[in-house]
């Protein structure tokens, strides 16, 4: 399989370059052929052409392509992050990425945050009327399609089930929003009757955020629209620890298709200083992993990753001195210790019988 990989701007040209050392050991480790190409979109691109996501790219990327490594979009010298929604929201729409997963980690156990990734609020449908060079009346239009809220609603019960959750929660605002909070209630309530093994309820969206974080503990599996789960998610990433530990992946259920990015920006504060936090990039390699199947990678991956955060070799959000490199270059360390233990146990225990093959 052959990743596009686009490191983007600001710290995102640091943590993805630092990571994918790990993505070349771990493939070759495990026989899976893996392969990468990188792309160079982003603010300088844009700048420097006018282009953000460049004509027959997700036709490209579709039929040469099985994913994509993003890093982050974001630069101060383009204050209306206009080419970031251009490559981004281009990807996602032009790809039918409609479902989003963003894990939210807790000592208690994981949330599995699914976020419909394409439509209400974030549509693009609405405009605007100026006079005297001033905005007088804005709207941006709520829009749901039943097949879209279907297939999200599906897909994630599915998945929730797969992963042996037994709870799982609606989060909408129907009784301020009626149309599209209904829609989404019904089709919950409908498809819900084909998952037994689950449990559902619903929370109106203000309760909800006032209710996780104060205790977290109760929910297992959330379902939110866009505008809702793109504000839930930063509210887990607090609860993690920061956004420099929020992964996420943006899938298409019909082709399989996924991006794979680090849910913090491009913080350019930090950006050249060698101190960002790879380790939500390198958690996204590891939902990477797992979803194409090899989960012996991803555990791998995702325990040396977790180690690591715990170590000396830490950034400074976590608590530590280190840089993005030595946490790198930590984990990529611990990955080489693991693997050459599972090579000697291999070649001390001998062939495998006929049996254990």
């Amino acid at each position: 399989m052959k990743i596009a990989v686009v490191p983007g701007d600001g710290i995102g040209q640091e943590v993805v370059p630092a990571t994918l050392p790990a993505l070349t050991m771990l493939s070759e480790a495990f026989g899976l052929d893996i392969t990468y190409d990188v792309f160079d979109w982003g603010a300088d691109q844009w700048l420097a052409t006018g282009t953000g996501l460049p004509p027959g790219a997700t036709d490209r990327l579709s039929r040469d392509y099985g994913a994509v490594y993003l890093g982050a979009l974001g630069d101060p010298r383009i204050p209306d992050m206009a080419h970031g929604r251009d490559i981004l929201l281009g990807l996602r729409r032009g790809l039918d990425l409609y479902v989003n997963h963003r894990p939210v980690v807790l000592e208690h156990g994981v949330i599995d945050l699914y976020r419909e990734n394409t439509q209400g609020l974030y549509s693009g449908v609405g405009g605007s009327i100026s006079r005297s060079g001033a905005v007088t009346v804005a709207i941006d239009e709520c829009l749901y399609t039943r097949e879209t809220v279907e297939g999200f609603v599906r897909y994630c019960l599915g998945r929730l089930r797969e992963a042996g959750r037994r709870k799982v929660t609606l989060v909408h605002k129907s009784n301020a929003v009626p149309n599209t909070g209904r829609l989404w209630q019904d089709v919950f309530r409908r498809e819900l009757e084909a998952f037994p093994e689950l449990v559902g309820s619903e929370e109106y969206v203000d309760s909800f955020c006032y209710n996780l974080v104060r205790d977290p503990t109760p929910y297992e599996g959330v379902l939110a629209s866009n505008l809702f789960g793109d504000i839930i998610s930063d509210i887990g990433a607090a609860l993690m620890g920061g956004l420099g530990l929020a992964s996420s992946a943006s899938i298409c259920p019909e082709t399989r298709f996924a991006l794979f990015e680090p849910v913090h920006g491009s913080a350019p504060d930090i950006a050249g200083k060698g101190t960002a936090n790879p380790y939500a990039a390198a958690m996204s390699l590891v939902m990477m992993f797992d979803h194409f199947g090899h989960g012996a990678a991803a555990d791998l991956l995702r325990a040396c990753v977790r180690k690591t955060a715990g170590s000396e070799a830490a950034t400074p959000d976590l608590g530590g001195a280190g840089s993005t490199r030595g946490f790198m270059d930590n984990v990529m360390t611990l990955l080489g210790h693991e693997l050459s233990a599972r090579a000697g146990t291999a070649v001390a225990r001998g062939p495998l019988t006929a049996g254990e093959r």
